[in-house]
Protein backbone atom coordinates (compact mmCIF):
# COMPACT_ATOMS: atom_id res chain seq x y z
CA UNK A 1 0.00 0.00 0.00
CA UNK A 2 1.23 3.37 -0.52
CA UNK A 3 0.72 5.59 2.58
CA UNK A 4 0.06 9.26 0.43
CA UNK A 5 -2.01 8.15 -2.43
CA UNK A 6 -2.68 12.48 -3.58
CA UNK A 7 0.96 13.15 -3.33
CA UNK A 8 2.10 10.11 -5.13
CA UNK A 9 -0.31 11.50 -8.10
CA UNK A 10 0.55 15.16 -7.56
CA UNK A 11 3.91 14.37 -8.77
CA UNK A 12 3.00 12.28 -11.58
CA UNK A 13 1.06 15.59 -12.52
CA UNK A 14 3.78 17.77 -12.10
CA UNK A 15 5.76 15.80 -14.37
CA UNK A 16 3.00 15.94 -16.98
CA UNK A 17 3.34 19.70 -16.94
CA UNK A 18 6.94 20.09 -16.59
CA UNK A 19 7.35 17.83 -19.94
CA UNK A 20 5.03 20.32 -22.08
CA UNK A 21 3.57 17.10 -23.60
CA UNK A 22 -0.09 18.35 -23.04
CA UNK A 23 -0.73 21.90 -23.40
CA UNK A 24 -0.69 23.77 -19.92
CA UNK A 25 -4.60 24.68 -20.37
CA UNK A 26 -5.44 21.22 -20.41
CA UNK A 27 -3.49 20.10 -17.73
CA UNK A 28 -4.80 23.09 -15.81
CA UNK A 29 -8.64 22.86 -17.00
CA UNK A 30 -8.85 19.07 -16.97
CA UNK A 31 -6.22 16.58 -16.01
CA UNK A 32 -5.75 18.88 -12.49
CA UNK A 33 -9.06 17.39 -11.51
CA UNK A 34 -7.96 13.84 -11.60
CA UNK A 35 -7.71 12.12 -8.22
CA UNK A 36 -5.77 8.70 -7.46
CA UNK A 37 -8.38 6.68 -5.63
CA UNK A 38 -6.07 3.90 -4.77
CA UNK A 39 -3.11 1.67 -5.98
CA UNK A 40 -3.56 -2.72 -5.41
CA UNK A 41 -2.44 -4.66 -7.09
CA UNK A 42 -0.60 -3.46 -9.47
CA UNK A 43 -3.94 -1.31 -10.89
CA UNK A 44 -4.73 2.25 -10.11
CA UNK A 45 -7.98 3.79 -9.97
CA UNK A 46 -8.11 7.23 -11.45
CA UNK A 47 -11.09 9.42 -11.11
CA UNK A 48 -12.10 11.64 -13.82
CA UNK A 49 -15.78 13.66 -13.48
CA UNK A 50 -15.81 14.14 -16.81
CA UNK A 51 -15.97 12.38 -20.59
CA UNK A 52 -13.55 15.34 -21.58
CA UNK A 53 -11.00 14.46 -18.94
CA UNK A 54 -11.63 10.50 -19.46
CA UNK A 55 -10.96 10.88 -23.08
CA UNK A 56 -7.87 13.05 -22.40
CA UNK A 57 -6.34 10.35 -20.27
CA UNK A 58 -7.38 7.37 -22.44
CA UNK A 59 -4.95 9.36 -25.79
CA UNK A 60 -2.33 9.82 -23.17
CA UNK A 61 -2.83 6.34 -21.18
CA UNK A 62 0.95 5.31 -21.77
CA UNK A 63 2.55 8.42 -20.67
CA UNK A 64 0.24 8.49 -17.49
CA UNK A 65 1.19 4.91 -16.75
CA UNK A 66 4.77 5.51 -17.07
CA UNK A 67 5.21 8.11 -14.96
CA UNK A 68 2.74 6.17 -12.01
CA UNK A 69 5.07 3.05 -12.64
CA UNK A 70 7.89 5.59 -11.88
CA UNK A 71 6.62 7.28 -8.89
CA UNK A 72 5.08 3.84 -7.07
CA UNK A 73 8.47 1.89 -8.48
CA UNK A 74 6.31 -1.11 -9.67
CA UNK A 75 4.44 -1.86 -13.19
CA UNK A 76 1.22 0.04 -12.32
CA UNK A 77 -2.06 -0.22 -15.14
CA UNK A 78 -4.85 2.73 -14.88
CA UNK A 79 -8.22 2.33 -14.78
CA UNK A 80 -10.83 5.23 -15.45
CA UNK A 81 -13.80 5.77 -12.81
CA UNK A 82 -16.50 8.78 -13.29
CA UNK A 83 -18.25 8.26 -9.72
CA UNK A 84 -16.68 8.83 -6.26
CA UNK A 85 -18.70 10.36 -3.60
CA UNK A 86 -15.89 11.19 -1.57
CA UNK A 87 -11.66 11.20 -1.47
CA UNK A 88 -10.84 8.44 1.21
CA UNK A 89 -8.05 9.21 3.52
CA UNK A 90 -4.64 7.36 3.71
CA UNK A 91 -5.89 5.35 6.43
CA UNK A 92 -8.94 4.80 4.45
CA UNK A 93 -7.06 3.22 1.63
CA UNK A 94 -6.12 -0.17 2.95
CA UNK A 95 -9.31 -0.91 3.38
CA UNK A 96 -10.95 0.96 0.56
CA UNK A 97 -13.73 -1.25 -1.74
CA UNK A 98 -12.64 -0.52 -5.66
CA UNK A 99 -16.42 -1.76 -6.14
CA UNK A 100 -17.82 0.84 -4.16
CA UNK A 101 -15.88 3.71 -5.92
CA UNK A 102 -15.66 1.93 -9.98
CA UNK A 103 -18.74 2.00 -12.37
CA UNK A 104 -18.93 -1.97 -13.09
CA UNK A 105 -17.61 -2.52 -16.84
CA UNK A 106 -20.29 -3.27 -19.27
CA UNK A 107 -18.99 -5.99 -21.10
CA UNK A 108 -21.74 -5.33 -23.96
CA UNK A 109 -20.17 -2.29 -24.82
CA UNK A 110 -17.20 -4.48 -25.91
CA UNK A 111 -18.26 -4.61 -29.55
CA UNK A 112 -17.07 -7.98 -31.17
CA UNK A 113 -17.50 -8.09 -35.02
CA UNK A 114 -17.46 -11.23 -36.74
CA UNK A 115 -13.95 -10.98 -38.75
CA UNK A 116 -15.98 -12.90 -41.49
CA UNK A 117 -18.43 -10.17 -42.33
CA UNK A 118 -16.52 -7.28 -44.06
CA UNK A 119 -17.46 -5.13 -46.88
CA UNK A 120 -15.63 -6.93 -49.64
CA UNK A 121 -17.28 -10.18 -48.60
CA UNK A 122 -20.65 -8.86 -48.93
CA UNK A 123 -21.71 -9.31 -52.96
CA UNK A 124 -23.78 -6.73 -53.58
CA UNK A 125 -27.05 -6.52 -56.12
CA UNK A 126 -30.29 -4.85 -57.04
CA UNK A 127 -31.82 -5.99 -53.58
CA UNK A 128 -29.48 -4.74 -51.32
CA UNK A 129 -26.99 -2.01 -53.11
CA UNK A 130 -28.62 1.25 -51.21
CA UNK A 131 -28.05 -0.74 -48.18
CA UNK A 132 -24.61 -1.51 -48.51
CA UNK A 133 -23.97 1.96 -49.79
CA UNK A 134 -25.67 3.76 -47.26
CA UNK A 135 -23.52 1.85 -44.72
CA UNK A 136 -20.31 1.67 -46.51
CA UNK A 137 -20.65 6.19 -46.73
CA UNK A 138 -21.27 6.33 -43.05
CA UNK A 139 -17.99 4.74 -42.22
CA UNK A 140 -15.70 6.98 -44.76
CA UNK A 141 -17.26 10.05 -44.61
CA UNK A 142 -15.90 12.74 -42.63
CA UNK A 143 -17.47 15.87 -40.42
CA UNK A 144 -21.13 16.14 -40.32
CA UNK A 145 -23.36 13.27 -41.01
CA UNK A 146 -25.07 13.39 -44.56
CA UNK A 147 -28.05 11.08 -42.94
CA UNK A 148 -28.59 9.99 -39.62
CA UNK A 149 -29.75 7.85 -38.50
CA UNK A 150 -29.82 5.00 -41.10
CA UNK A 151 -32.25 2.88 -40.25
CA UNK A 152 -32.18 -0.70 -42.61
CA UNK A 153 -35.07 -2.82 -42.76
CA UNK A 154 -35.99 -6.00 -44.24
CA UNK A 155 -37.37 -9.97 -43.08
CA UNK A 156 -34.38 -11.74 -41.07
CA UNK A 157 -31.20 -13.69 -43.12
CA UNK A 158 -30.62 -10.74 -45.89
CA UNK A 159 -27.39 -9.54 -44.86
CA UNK A 160 -28.36 -6.66 -42.67
CA UNK A 161 -26.04 -7.91 -39.31
CA UNK A 162 -23.52 -8.37 -41.47
CA UNK A 163 -23.22 -4.73 -42.52
CA UNK A 164 -23.51 -3.65 -39.22
CA UNK A 165 -20.37 -6.33 -38.78
CA UNK A 166 -18.70 -4.61 -41.99
CA UNK A 167 -19.06 -1.23 -40.44
CA UNK A 168 -17.55 -2.20 -37.26
CA UNK A 169 -14.72 -4.37 -39.04
CA UNK A 170 -13.61 -1.42 -41.09
CA UNK A 171 -13.76 1.22 -38.83
CA UNK A 172 -11.43 -0.98 -36.28
CA UNK A 173 -9.38 -1.37 -38.92
CA UNK A 174 -9.29 2.23 -40.85
CA UNK A 175 -10.25 4.35 -37.96
CA UNK A 176 -9.07 3.27 -34.83
CA UNK A 177 -9.52 6.05 -32.93
CA UNK A 178 -13.24 5.89 -33.54
CA UNK A 179 -15.09 3.93 -30.69
CA UNK A 180 -18.16 1.77 -31.96
CA UNK A 181 -21.00 0.55 -29.63
CA UNK A 182 -22.76 -2.63 -31.29
CA UNK A 183 -25.24 -4.42 -29.40
CA UNK A 184 -28.55 -6.03 -30.10
CA UNK A 185 -31.70 -4.42 -29.42
CA UNK A 186 -32.47 -7.32 -26.76
CA UNK A 187 -28.77 -7.01 -24.99
CA UNK A 188 -29.57 -3.22 -25.04
CA UNK A 189 -32.95 -3.51 -23.21
CA UNK A 190 -31.09 -5.70 -20.66
CA UNK A 191 -28.89 -3.27 -20.00
CA UNK A 192 -31.04 -0.57 -19.59
CA UNK A 193 -33.28 -2.68 -17.44
CA UNK A 194 -30.73 -3.89 -15.15
CA UNK A 195 -28.87 0.24 -14.74
CA UNK A 196 -32.63 0.87 -13.74
CA UNK A 197 -32.54 -2.20 -10.96
CA UNK A 198 -29.28 -0.86 -9.80
CA UNK A 199 -29.86 2.88 -10.32
CA UNK A 200 -26.83 3.38 -11.89
CA UNK A 201 -29.13 5.19 -15.19
CA UNK A 202 -27.10 8.22 -15.76
CA UNK A 203 -23.58 6.26 -15.30
CA UNK A 204 -24.84 3.86 -18.08
CA UNK A 205 -26.26 6.42 -20.60
CA UNK A 206 -22.83 8.19 -20.21
CA UNK A 207 -21.21 4.96 -21.44
CA UNK A 208 -23.79 4.36 -24.25
CA UNK A 209 -23.27 8.31 -25.54
CA UNK A 210 -19.35 8.15 -25.18
CA UNK A 211 -18.69 6.55 -28.82
CA UNK A 212 -18.60 7.97 -32.87
CA UNK A 213 -20.78 5.27 -34.08
CA UNK A 214 -23.68 3.45 -32.21
CA UNK A 215 -24.71 0.11 -34.16
CA UNK A 216 -28.37 -1.46 -33.20
CA UNK A 217 -29.57 -4.36 -34.24
CA UNK A 218 -32.99 -5.51 -34.75
CA UNK A 219 -34.65 -2.51 -32.80
CA UNK A 220 -37.83 -4.53 -33.42
CA UNK A 221 -36.99 -5.76 -29.70
CA UNK A 222 -37.55 -2.83 -28.44
CA UNK A 223 -40.66 -2.67 -28.94
CA UNK A 224 -42.85 -2.46 -25.37
CA UNK A 225 -40.35 -1.95 -23.21
CA UNK A 226 -39.93 0.05 -20.71
CA UNK A 227 -36.78 1.17 -21.32
CA UNK A 228 -37.64 3.50 -24.38
CA UNK A 229 -37.69 6.54 -21.92
CA UNK A 230 -34.09 6.29 -21.64
CA UNK A 231 -33.36 5.22 -24.56
CA UNK A 232 -35.26 8.30 -26.06
CA UNK A 233 -32.74 10.80 -24.02
CA UNK A 234 -29.61 8.37 -24.98
CA UNK A 235 -30.71 8.81 -28.82
CA UNK A 236 -31.26 12.68 -28.71
CA UNK A 237 -28.01 13.13 -26.98
CA UNK A 238 -26.34 10.71 -29.85
CA UNK A 239 -27.76 12.88 -32.40
CA UNK A 240 -26.74 16.28 -30.68
CA UNK A 241 -23.10 15.19 -30.42
CA UNK A 242 -22.94 13.56 -34.12
CA UNK A 243 -22.96 10.38 -33.59
CA UNK A 244 -23.47 8.22 -36.53
CA UNK A 245 -26.18 5.68 -35.57
CA UNK A 246 -27.09 2.71 -37.39
CA UNK A 247 -29.95 0.62 -36.88
CA UNK A 248 -31.90 -2.82 -38.78
CA UNK A 249 -35.07 -4.03 -38.03
CA UNK A 250 -37.12 -6.72 -39.63
CA UNK A 251 -39.91 -4.35 -40.87
CA UNK A 252 -40.43 -0.72 -41.90
CA UNK A 253 -40.12 1.39 -38.39
CA UNK A 254 -43.55 2.86 -39.58
CA UNK A 255 -45.15 -0.59 -38.56
CA UNK A 256 -43.44 -1.15 -35.19
CA UNK A 257 -46.47 -1.13 -32.82
CA UNK A 258 -45.47 -1.14 -29.53
CA UNK A 259 -42.74 1.50 -30.12
CA UNK A 260 -43.74 5.33 -29.05
CA UNK A 261 -44.34 7.59 -32.05
CA UNK A 262 -41.44 9.74 -31.18
CA UNK A 263 -38.77 7.35 -31.37
CA UNK A 264 -40.57 5.97 -34.75
CA UNK A 265 -40.59 9.50 -36.09
CA UNK A 266 -36.83 9.87 -35.22
CA UNK A 267 -36.14 6.47 -37.22
CA UNK A 268 -37.64 7.93 -40.13
CA UNK A 269 -36.19 11.26 -39.70
CA UNK A 270 -32.56 9.97 -41.35
CA UNK A 271 -32.23 7.39 -44.21
CA UNK A 272 -34.31 4.67 -44.27
CA UNK A 273 -33.66 1.68 -46.82
CA UNK A 274 -34.61 -1.97 -47.70
CA UNK A 275 -32.92 -5.08 -48.04
CA UNK A 276 -34.67 -7.67 -49.97
CA UNK A 277 -34.24 -11.25 -50.94
CA UNK A 278 -31.54 -12.01 -53.45
CA UNK A 279 -32.29 -11.67 -56.83
CA UNK A 280 -31.22 -14.74 -59.36
CA UNK A 281 -27.77 -12.64 -60.53
CA UNK A 282 -26.67 -11.53 -56.53
CA UNK A 283 -27.99 -15.49 -55.28
CA UNK A 284 -25.33 -17.00 -58.28
CA UNK A 285 -23.07 -14.24 -57.04
CA UNK A 286 -22.46 -14.93 -53.58
CA UNK A 287 -22.66 -18.91 -53.98
CA UNK A 288 -19.68 -18.23 -56.31
CA UNK A 289 -18.02 -16.07 -53.79
CA UNK A 290 -18.32 -19.12 -51.22
CA UNK A 291 -16.35 -21.36 -53.09
CA UNK A 292 -13.71 -18.22 -54.61
CA UNK A 293 -10.35 -19.73 -54.48
CA UNK A 294 -11.63 -23.76 -53.82
CA UNK A 295 -12.46 -24.58 -57.01
CA UNK A 296 -9.62 -27.70 -56.88
CA UNK A 297 -11.16 -29.49 -53.78
CA UNK A 298 -14.63 -28.38 -54.86
CA UNK A 299 -16.05 -29.49 -58.60
CA UNK A 300 -19.67 -28.41 -59.11
CA UNK A 301 -21.29 -27.70 -62.12
CA UNK A 302 -22.55 -24.26 -63.30
CA UNK A 303 -25.83 -25.65 -63.39
CA UNK A 304 -25.84 -26.13 -59.59
CA UNK A 305 -24.73 -22.82 -59.00
CA UNK A 306 -28.10 -21.52 -61.07
CA UNK A 307 -30.60 -24.25 -59.46
CA UNK A 308 -29.57 -23.01 -55.89
CA UNK A 309 -29.90 -19.58 -56.86
CA UNK A 310 -33.19 -20.42 -58.70
CA UNK A 311 -34.73 -22.62 -55.93
CA UNK A 312 -33.22 -21.44 -52.25
CA UNK A 313 -32.90 -17.99 -52.47
CA UNK A 314 -35.76 -16.61 -50.16
CA UNK A 315 -32.32 -15.41 -47.77
CA UNK A 316 -28.64 -15.21 -47.58
CA UNK A 317 -28.59 -18.11 -45.05
CA UNK A 318 -30.53 -20.26 -47.00
CA UNK A 319 -28.71 -20.18 -49.71
CA UNK A 320 -25.22 -20.60 -48.21
CA UNK A 321 -27.18 -23.37 -46.39
CA UNK A 322 -27.92 -25.36 -49.73
CA UNK A 323 -24.24 -25.19 -50.61
CA UNK A 324 -22.61 -26.12 -47.23
CA UNK A 325 -25.35 -29.01 -47.26
CA UNK A 326 -24.38 -30.15 -50.48
CA UNK A 327 -20.90 -30.05 -50.00
CA UNK A 328 -20.92 -31.90 -46.76
CA UNK A 329 -22.42 -34.61 -48.56
CA UNK A 330 -19.90 -34.46 -51.16
CA UNK A 331 -17.28 -35.17 -49.10
CA UNK A 332 -19.23 -38.29 -47.58
CA UNK A 333 -19.84 -39.77 -50.92
CA UNK A 334 -16.60 -38.50 -53.10
CA UNK A 335 -18.95 -38.05 -56.10
CA UNK A 336 -16.62 -36.92 -59.63
CA UNK A 337 -18.77 -34.08 -59.79
CA UNK A 338 -21.76 -32.20 -57.93
CA UNK A 339 -24.22 -32.08 -60.88
CA UNK A 340 -27.74 -31.02 -60.91
CA UNK A 341 -28.73 -34.95 -60.23
CA UNK A 342 -27.04 -35.28 -57.01
CA UNK A 343 -27.86 -31.61 -55.93
CA UNK A 344 -31.60 -32.60 -56.45
CA UNK A 345 -30.87 -36.29 -54.43
CA UNK A 346 -29.55 -34.49 -51.43
CA UNK A 347 -31.57 -31.48 -50.98
CA UNK A 348 -35.12 -32.95 -52.22
CA UNK A 349 -36.27 -33.00 -48.67
CA UNK A 350 -35.12 -29.38 -47.98
CA UNK A 351 -38.40 -27.73 -47.24
CA UNK A 352 -37.55 -24.38 -48.83
CA UNK A 353 -37.85 -26.06 -52.24
CA UNK A 354 -41.65 -26.64 -51.35
CA UNK A 355 -42.32 -23.09 -50.57
CA UNK A 356 -40.93 -21.75 -53.75
CA UNK A 357 -43.00 -24.34 -55.60
CA UNK A 358 -45.98 -23.51 -53.99
CA UNK A 359 -45.56 -19.18 -55.03
CA UNK A 360 -47.03 -18.67 -58.34
CA UNK A 361 -47.07 -15.58 -60.78
CA UNK A 362 -50.72 -15.58 -60.38
CA UNK A 363 -50.57 -15.79 -56.73
CA UNK A 364 -48.61 -12.31 -56.73
CA UNK A 365 -51.17 -11.08 -58.73
CA UNK A 366 -53.95 -12.08 -56.31
CA UNK A 367 -52.12 -10.80 -53.35
CA UNK A 368 -51.46 -7.50 -54.91
CA UNK A 369 -55.37 -7.49 -56.02
CA UNK A 370 -55.83 -8.29 -52.76
CA UNK A 371 -53.96 -5.12 -51.14
CA UNK A 372 -55.59 -2.67 -53.30
CA UNK A 373 -58.85 -3.90 -53.50
CA UNK A 374 -58.60 -4.68 -57.19
CA UNK A 375 -59.50 -7.56 -59.43
CA UNK A 376 -57.51 -9.72 -61.78
CA UNK A 377 -59.14 -7.23 -65.24
CA UNK A 378 -58.35 -4.43 -63.49
CA UNK A 379 -54.74 -5.25 -63.42
CA UNK A 380 -54.70 -6.82 -67.14
CA UNK A 381 -56.63 -4.38 -68.34
CA UNK A 382 -55.06 -0.71 -69.68
CA UNK A 383 -56.70 1.91 -66.84
CA UNK A 384 -53.68 4.45 -65.99
CA UNK A 385 -55.34 5.10 -62.55
CA UNK A 386 -51.95 5.89 -60.20
CA UNK A 387 -53.49 3.00 -57.72
CA UNK A 388 -53.83 0.50 -60.69
CA UNK A 389 -50.57 1.71 -62.17
CA UNK A 390 -48.50 0.86 -58.73
CA UNK A 391 -50.21 -2.40 -58.33
CA UNK A 392 -48.95 -3.44 -62.01
CA UNK A 393 -45.39 -2.27 -61.10
CA UNK A 394 -45.34 -4.16 -57.75
CA UNK A 395 -47.00 -7.36 -59.19
CA UNK A 396 -43.88 -6.77 -61.96
CA UNK A 397 -41.36 -5.88 -59.11
CA UNK A 398 -42.34 -9.02 -56.94
CA UNK A 399 -42.32 -11.41 -60.09
CA UNK A 400 -38.94 -10.51 -61.13
CA UNK A 401 -37.74 -10.58 -57.61
CA UNK A 402 -39.53 -13.74 -56.18
CA UNK A 403 -39.24 -15.73 -59.08
CA UNK A 404 -36.98 -14.14 -61.56
CA UNK A 405 -39.99 -14.73 -63.68
CA UNK A 406 -38.83 -13.68 -67.42
CA UNK A 407 -40.17 -9.72 -68.78
CA UNK A 408 -42.02 -12.01 -71.62
CA UNK A 409 -44.57 -14.26 -69.69
CA UNK A 410 -45.28 -11.45 -66.85
CA UNK A 411 -46.26 -9.65 -69.95
CA UNK A 412 -48.41 -12.19 -71.24
CA UNK A 413 -50.05 -12.91 -67.85
CA UNK A 414 -50.52 -9.12 -67.32
CA UNK A 415 -52.89 -8.53 -70.33
CA UNK A 416 -50.30 -9.60 -73.23
CA UNK A 417 -48.11 -6.69 -72.78
CA UNK A 418 -44.59 -6.23 -74.47
CA UNK A 419 -40.84 -6.88 -73.01
CA UNK A 420 -40.14 -3.40 -73.10
CA UNK A 421 -43.37 -2.53 -71.37
CA UNK A 422 -42.94 -4.58 -68.43
CA UNK A 423 -39.26 -3.87 -68.61
CA UNK A 424 -40.20 0.39 -67.88
CA UNK A 425 -42.73 -1.39 -65.48
CA UNK A 426 -39.60 -2.85 -63.31
CA UNK A 427 -37.49 0.24 -63.47
CA UNK A 428 -39.98 2.85 -62.36
CA UNK A 429 -40.89 0.17 -59.26
CA UNK A 430 -37.18 0.23 -58.26
CA UNK A 431 -37.26 4.24 -58.17
CA UNK A 432 -40.49 4.63 -56.62
CA UNK A 433 -38.78 2.13 -53.51
CA UNK A 434 -36.22 5.01 -53.64
CA UNK A 435 -38.65 7.77 -53.31
CA UNK A 436 -41.81 7.07 -52.55
CA UNK A 437 -41.99 5.78 -49.03
CA UNK A 438 -46.34 4.79 -49.46
CA UNK A 439 -44.77 2.55 -52.69
CA UNK A 440 -42.13 0.64 -50.63
CA UNK A 441 -44.92 0.53 -47.60
CA UNK A 442 -46.98 -1.87 -49.86
CA UNK A 443 -44.28 -3.39 -51.39
CA UNK A 444 -43.28 -4.94 -48.10
CA UNK A 445 -46.87 -5.64 -46.88
CA UNK A 446 -47.65 -7.58 -50.13
CA UNK A 447 -44.24 -9.65 -49.98
CA UNK A 448 -44.94 -10.40 -46.24
CA UNK A 449 -48.28 -11.31 -46.65
CA UNK A 450 -46.56 -13.75 -49.62
CA UNK A 451 -44.53 -15.67 -46.82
Amino acid sequence: MFPDLQQLWQNVLENIRSQGEIDPVTCRDWISRTKLVYIENQTALIYCPSRITQSILRQEQALFETLLSEQAGEPVSIQLTDRMSEQPSPQQTAAFSPSAAVTPPVPLLQAKFNPEYTFDSFVEGSSNKEAYAAVYNSCIQTGLRAFNPIMIYGNSGLGKTHLLHAAGNWLRLNRPEDKVIYMDANSFVDLLIEAMKSKTVESVKSRLTDCDYFLLDDIQNLRRSSSQEIFFTVYNELIAQNTQIMMTSDIHPQELSGLQSRLVSRFTSGLTVSISRPEFDTSRAILRKRIEGKEDQIRIQDDVIDYLASTFSNDVRNLEGSLNRLIFSATLENPDVIDTAFAKAVLVNEPIVDKQKELTLQKIEKAVTNFYGLTCSDLEGKSRQKAIVNARHICVYLARELLHTSYSQIGIQLGGRDHKTIASSYERAEKLLAQDQAFTLAVTRIQDSLQ
